[in-house]
């Protein structure tokens, strides 16, 4: 009997810190959804001319960035790019 009541106590415990595998989804999408958001919003949206054509159409002179400007951007995207695919494989592996 003694036996039985600490295996149950252990297995209760056990299963009370455990996620959810539902859980571990929802928190990593939290996490994924502002960093891709933020992503499109700095390279995605830029390489495809969204800032560019409003400045355009108000009649401003587009700015051509510095060497030093293009590769500090261009490393932002690429740790950024990093971030959210690393969220998105976790997911993906949590959801199989």
């Amino acid at each position: 009997m003694r036996r039985f009541l600490t295996l149950s106590i252990l297995f209760c415990v056990a299963l009370a810190g455990c996620e959810s595998k539902q859980a571990k989804i929802d928190k990593l999408e939290a996490q994924y959804k502002p960093l891709n958001t933020q992503y499109n919003k700095d390279c995605i949206a830029p390489a495809f001319g969204a800032k560019g054509a409003e400045s355009y159409l108000k009649g401003e002179a587009p700015k051509v960035p510095t060497p030093q400007e293009e590769a500090a951007h261009n490393q932002k995207c690429a740790q950024e790019l990093q971030q959210v695919t690393a969220l998105e494989q976790q997911i993906e592996a949590l959801q199989k």
